[in-house]
């Protein structure tokens, strides 16, 4: 539940597992105890694939209207995809965007109806090569959420 008081960690919490939960590990059977959806990128080594999620900054809130106590907010995400290489990626990408675009309503986990978040939007997605045949590929797809607070 995204609270108003929490309302970007918990945002970022609430799309970890979500994507945890939704997204099919390439490597599962051999990942161990690691993650493989983590809110920050790791100090240790890790097994590629990996998502990160984590908040990607500001927000500005605006009233809901003259008479209102209610204000909204745009909640921004960066969504990084870690890859082995381009196929993967782009796999990857993929199905994290359609789950994230599908997820908005119809009950259980969906974003707007136990969360709400919503309207959701995909600001950008942009992919990055590390240099080398066995250089890391990612993609960082920055998305929004629009939030009310006062409301949960």
């Amino acid at each position: 539940m995204v609270s108003s008081s929490t309302y970007i960690s918990d945002t970022v919490l609430f799309i970890r597992d979500f994507l945890d939960s939704n997204i099919t590990d390439p490597i599962e059977k051999k990942r161990g105890k690691d993650r493989f959806v983590k809110t920050s990128y790791p100090q240790e080594k890790v097994q590629y694939p990996i998502i990160t999620v984590r908040s990607a900054g500001g927000n500005d809130l605006k009233r809901m209207g003259m008479q209102s106590e209610l204000m909204w907010t745009q909640i921004p995400i960066e969504v990084r995809i870690w890859a082995r290489n381009e196929k993967e990626r782009n796999e990857l990408t993929e199905q994290v965007h359609n789950a994230l675009r599908s997820n908005q309503f119809g009950g259980g986990d969906a974003s707007v109806d136990d969360n709400d978040i919503h309207d959701f939007r995909v600001l950008s997605t942009v992919s990055i090569d590390e240099t080398g045949v066995t250089g890391i590929k990612s993609s960082v797809m920055e998305c929004q959420y629009m939030f009310v607070l006062g409301q949960s």
